[in-house]
């Protein structure tokens, strides 16, 4: 009598023990994937929120995911009949916590995105010809004061002239000065050639925590053929041409030295 009493007790522990670990596991789950039921009911309310939101606009909502950062849903919501007419709308039990539209649409976030992302790939794609002394990765902004001037879904053009910025991202051992001046001399020759223009341009070299970074260069800066003294002028603070610098070097002892900034 008294061993089966100790084996339903042992049977009943383990029993239990096994729905906590399941209910750990399912917890788990949930909090890192979310639902079925969760990604259905965000999906109805995102729709409701939509139509009572933007009435007069055809808009599409795309299945609801989860969204772990805020542990919540999300879907994309698109105007199919107009281009870079999407964004996306998180909710969170019940609550909208966000709607990009007013940056994606409206501000046309899509717009410029797709425009910088373009010419990235144009520009990327000239710099792999190139033999550069480092290798970098093209990154292009639209200028702030352009974006007036852009219309949702408008087309890129070498020929609307708008405004881009050009910074390039890479590695170099020991950079220096003359380094940035010898690679943004040799990537300006290249796009200028190619008729690919900017209203300034930068690089940004590091390695093992030695790291340089040139901003806001003019191309008749670089165009001069002196641009390594005018940016030891720059970073000497001996003129005021309006050119960013950044220096982080590594002393003997591989210790990180103090960073100096000037423009």
């Amino acid at each position: 009598m008294e061993q089966d009493t100790v084996k339903m007790i042992k049977r009943t522990i383990g029993l239990t023990l096994a729905l906590v670990v399941a209910a750990g596991v399912i917890g788990a789950l949930l909090w890192f994937f979310g639902s079925p039921w969760g990604c259905s009911g965000a999906e109805k309310q995102i729709e409701a929120y939509v139509a009572q939101t933007y009435p007069d606009q055809s808009l599409t909502v795309e299945k609801a995911v989860y969204d772990l950062p805020s542990h919540g849903y999300r879907a994309q919501v698109e105007d199919t009949a107009q281009k870079d007419a999407f964004f996306t709308v998180l909710v969170k039990n019940g609550q909208i916590l966000s709607d990009s539209y007013e940056a994606d649409v409206e501000n046309k976030g899509n717009t410029i995105r797709r425009l910088e992302e373009t010419y990235e790939a144009l520009v990327q794609e000239r710099l792999e010809e190139l033999e550069l002394a480092a290798q970098v990765r093209a990154v292009v902004h639209l200028d702030s004061g352009a974006a007036p001037r852009v219309t949702l879904g408008m087309a890129f053009s070498l020929e609307d002239a708008l405004p881009y910025s050009l910074m390039l991202e890479g590695t170099a051992d020991a950079p220096t000065l003359d380094t940035a001046a010898a690679l943004l001399g040799q990537v300006y020759g290249a796009l200028d050639t190619a008729a690919y223009s900017f209203s300034s341009y930068g690089v940004q070299l590091g390695q093992d925590g030695a790291m340089i970074a040139v901003a806001q260069v003019l191309p008749s800066q670089i165009a001069g053929g002196n641009l390594a003294r005018i940016l030891q002028l720059a970073l000497e603070g001996k003129t005021e041409n309006g050119i960013y610098i950044r220096v982080r070097e590594l002393a003997q002892n591989s210790e990180p030295e103090s960073t100096s900034e000037k423009a």
